[in-house]
This record gives structure tokens, sequence and C-alpha cells, in this order.
């Protein structure tokens, strides 16, 4: 029988390896003194963040004293939802390099919440443009990482 409690102590390992391995990448990075901030510094932080969840996913369900409940699978709707989403996942990732990080982003977060339907259209293009507008500021503008800006950016 497939309890909750073993499997996010698995899971909280798989993360804190999974971390670790970004740390240790994000340390093979070569670096020069071009940028204004290293372009170790985002991976790294993202490891340490992985890391850190992992071992308090771990920690907390191997505390946890109570009634172990069992894992209840996904039914057909949920497995096409989780399938939709890691294809959004996917294409966002694949189409980053093409329409630059802004449009990908707000594309990515519009079809998400829309799907979801955590919200209506309105509201997921909104949610989008914010998150879309505030990657370009953030990361490339103020960060000054080397994200692609995509062809609505280009000066």
């Amino acid at each position: 029988m497939k309890t909750l409690r073993s499997a996010d102590i698995a899971t909280g390992f798989l993360l804190a390896m999974l971390g670790l391995l970004t740390l240790w990448a994000s340390s093979t990075i070569t670096t020069t003194m071009e940028h204004r901030l290293s372009p170790r510094a985002l991976p790294y932080a993202v490891g340490l963040l992985v890391l850190f969840c992992g071992i308090g996913i771990a920690v907390k369900a191997w505390r946890f004293r109570g009634p172990d409940p069992e894992i209840k699978w996904p039914d057909g709707v949920g497995i096409k939802i989780i399938t939709v989403s890691l294809a959004s996942i996917g294409f966002y990732n694949a189409f980053m390099n093409l329409l630059g990080l802004p449009l990908a982003t707000f594309l990515y977060i519009t079809f998400s919440i829309w799907y979801l339907n955590r919200a209506k259209w309105l509201t997921a293009l909104l949610t989008g443009l914010i998150c879309g507008i505030a990657s370009y500021y953030l990361f490339i503008r103020l960060l000054g990482l080397s994200f692609p800006e995509g062809f609505f950016f280009k000066g």
C-alpha cells in the first residue's frame, strides 16, 4: 500500500538530491566580469531553494504522527490536466528562444490560468501580461541575465 507519508519522504529526498545536483552544476558555470550578476547566481539560488524545500518536505513527513492516508491517484480528468500542464511547460521551454522570455511567459501564464479554470479569461490575460512585463524588467533589465528578449523587445 502506497501512503502519502512514504511518498512525501521519497519526494523530499529526490528534491534534495536535485537541489544538490543543481548546486554542483551551477558551480561549474564559467563566468566573466562582463555581467552585473554572475550567471551562477540564479541557478545557485534555485538549487538552494530546491534543496531546503526537499529537506523540509522529507523531515515534515518523517516527523508526522497520525493516520497515514493512502495516495489517491488521479482519474481520467486529472491525468488529462496533468498531461496538458506538462505539455504547456514543454512548449514554454521549447519556444522561449524563438519568442523571448516576456512573450513566452505571457502565453504560458495566460494559457495555464485559463486552462485550469482559476479565473476568467480577462484576469488570465492581465495576469499573463503583468508576468511577461515583470519578467522582462526583472530578469533582463534589472538583473542583466542573458534570457532571450524576443522580437518585441529588440531595439
